[in-house]
């Protein structure tokens, strides 16, 4: 939560993108200001870590914002484990 306040306070972007909010209910889900988004949040019934992407671009895209933006954003996390999946 934190890193994305502060990369949106920064004026950051994400793969070229402005954020446009940040919303830190329930995790957090970062829009962009072409209404793309992430959210990153801890499943309600598992010891898991939730990732959702949207894309108002292509599936590509989504899949970008994924491997690019939030995949090395949560590897620096040693805590975060392994993936039991990836899309």
């Amino acid at each position: 939560v934190a890193e994305y306040e502060a990369l949106a306070k920064a004026g950051g972007q994400i793969l070229g993108r402005g954020i446009k909010e940040v919303i830190t209910v329930n995790g957090v889900r970062v829009a962009l200001d072409d209404g793309s988004w992430v959210l990153v949040r801890a499943s309600s019934n598992k010891p898991e870590i939730v990732v959702v992407v949207e894309s108002t671009r292509s599936e590509d895209d989504m899949r970008a914002l994924f491997r690019d933006e939030v995949k090395p954003r949560l590897a620096a996390h040693p805590e975060v484990g392994a993936y039991n999946q990836e899309i």
